[in-house]
């Protein structure tokens, strides 16, 4: 139905069926003294089962409604109830729901999860005609994961088509026989085609320059280029050349974050306790890097591979363009500073004044450059944080305000106090590097599609999941030259189930190269254990692995304790890449 179509055309709504459900978002969402007035059993009856009632009444409703398709009129009862469910998520919290209690699986099960998400891209939400996507709550993780990654497929396929389509065409006036006959003329025509026409995004990686060959190959790359499928030469001569299965991509990637993450690239801190990464206060390292570093990002993400990285929760938050306002929002990243500031919101007054018991100012104070900066707070959301100075080749600090000139902390301020706090923290003190680290993150992503995931599905995508379940792994692998049953396989789960949290990640890494499991749980990850050969000699050769094929290369060993040893050996002293 198109877009301007009349009302006189829509089929009016059904008052009958919405106007209980309005009725009961009024009621619970009132302030009226006399509504609340319950008993304690009635209070706690409307605070946790009508919410849910109502959810059900309207889930009710679009599944009798539905016409099957993904757009929808909003003056419908279809419409009507998934603005009610819209009211219901965005007051979630107060209505004690959570995020499972949204979902309509019927929907999913129903959709073209691969041709729907693409159509949406161009679809133009209005006040009285929507799409179903523009409900993304209403949809499991996976599913959204299935959605996104589908957009990305669809961007990747289209740049490849075009780049295919203008080869070909290059063909017939170039190669030999072709209207162009001058060698000269043919070589500039090559030259100015070349961007156009490859098919790939190649990367030519030395393992000693990882990041700076990088660096020097992504930037000012132009947005077909980055939308291409990427094959990365990991090597001094040429490299081994992966693609089939993500294999030398993911350690290139490894190897380039783990030197972008050198205390000696001075980018980015990472927290002693809770090994977390965020941005350098006062950093000297150049807006251009924390852009291309974005780009790695978002270059992984686009290609559907992991990152060895653990960022905060809160720079999910900000890439999604959601606010970090409250302290749940930093608990993760910075634990001790979330209780102490929950400590402080919580104190209660009759055991001591905050300013006296706390004695803090209304200060923010970040550790950088090896010193501590310590500047006080303004409601101002302008101010700009200062940026450390370089002379004769030594590093200044920003300055330091003085901590006699600032107001002390009281009941009076101290809400302000820890909602300045939490904004120069995570926007204030590190704007300039995040702003470029965004701009580089959103190269490859189309935004509107960014907006299908939550910070933690997001967070999954580019991290991975950090829990190695043993169990699962079992469950899922697969084998080569010999089975479950026999003697060496059941002495490699044996030895392996005992592994602490490191091995595992060692093994992982060995086989996959990558240490993370990849959003979806272990069920998405090949592992296949191939046997390979018997033992010979003084214990037999080490295990190898194909990492592009997700393969374990196990010799059959004479028993568990040798196997011990030579799998451990293996694990504990891989270096580069084994087999592509």
């Amino acid at each position: 139905m198109s877009c301007s179509t009349t009302s006189s055309n829509i089929k009016a709504p059904d008052p009958d069926i919405l106007q209980p459900l309005v009725s009961q978002l009024d009621f619970l969402s009132t302030g009226s003294a006399s509504v609340l007035e319950f008993a304690h059993s009635e209070r706690l009856l409307h605070e946790t089962r009508v919410p849910t009632v109502l959810l059900d009444w309207a889930r009710t409703i679009i599944l009798n409604e539905w016409n099957g398709k993904p757009d929808f009129v909003m003056d419908g009862s279809f419409g009507g109830a998934l603005s009610f469910i819209e009211t219901m998520h965005t007051n979630r919290n107060l209505l004690l729901l959570g995020d499972i209690q949204f979902r309509v699986d019927y929907l999913s099960d129903r959709l073209d999860s691969v041709e729907m998400p693409v159509d949406w891209l161009s679809f133009s939400s209005t006040r009285w005609r929507r799409h179903i996507l523009d409900y993304p709550y209403i949809f499991s993780p996976d599913t959204l994961v299935s959605f996104f990654r589908s957009i990305n497929f669809a961007r990747m396929s289209r740049v490849f088509e075009e780049s295919s389509s203008l080869k070909t065409r290059m063909s017939a006036i170039i190669d030999p026989g072709s209207l162009v006959t001058n060698p000269h003329h043919k070589r500039v025509l090559q030259d100015l085609l070349k961007t156009g026409s490859s098919k790939y995004l190649i990367l030519e990686i030395s393992r000693k320059n990882v990041a700076r060959d990088a660096f020097d190959q992504l930037w000012r790359r132009e947005e077909r280029e980055l939308l291409r499928p990427l094959k990365v030469h990991l090597g001094e001569e040429g490299g081994e050349e992966g693609f089939d299965s993500g294999g030398v991509q993911q350690e290139f990637f490894r190897l380039a974050i783990a030197e972008c993450l050198d205390p000696a690239y001075g980018a980015f801190t990472v927290d002693d306790r809770t090994r977390m990464v965020w941005f350098a206060p006062g950093s000297l390292t150049e807006d251009w890097k924390y852009e291309l570093v974005g780009l790695l990002m978002s270059l992984a993400l686009f290609n559907g591979l992991t990152l060895p990285i653990t960022f905060p929760r809160a720079l999910y938050r900000k890439l999604l363009g959601k606010p970090v306002a409250e302290l749940h929002h930093i608990a993760d990243g910075w634990p001790e500073l979330a209780s102490g500031l929950t400590t402080l919101l919580e104190w209660d007054e009759k055991d001591g004044l905050v300013e006296d018991i706390f004695a803090r100012t209304y200060e923010f104070s970040v550790s950088a450059l090896g010193t501590n900066i310590t500047r006080e707070m303004s409601a101002d959301k302008d101010v700009v944080w200062p940026r450390a100075a370089a002379s004769s080749g030594d590093v200044a600090p920003p300055q330091t305000s003085n901590p006699d000139d600032a107001p002390l902390v009281t009941n009076e301020n101290r809400d302000e106090y820890v909602t300045h706090y939490i904004r120069y923290l995570t926007d204030i003190s590190i704007r300039r590097q995040y702003v470029a680290f965004e701009r580089g993150f959103n190269a490859c992503l189309d935004k509107k599609s960014l907006s299908l995931l939550s910070p933690s599905t997001l967070q999954s995508l580019v991290e991975g999941i950090q829990e190695i379940d043993i169990s699962e792994l079992k469950r899922y692998a697969r084998y080569v030259g010999w089975d479950a049953s026999h003697h060496t396989v059941k002495e490699f789960w044996s030895v392996v189930r005992r592994y602490d949290d490191r091995m595992k990640r060692k093994l992982l890494e060995f086989v996959t190269s990558s240490d993370r499991v990849p959003v979806g749980g272990i069920k998405n990850l090949q592992f296949v254990i191939q046997k390979n050969g018997e033992e010979e000699g003084d214990g037999g050769h080490l295990p190898t692995a194909y990492t592009c094929y997700g393969t374990l290369l196990l010799p059959e060993y004479r028993d568990k304790d040798v196997l011990r040893e030579r799998l451990g050996m293996a694990l504990e002293n891989a270096q580069g890449f084994g087999f592509a």
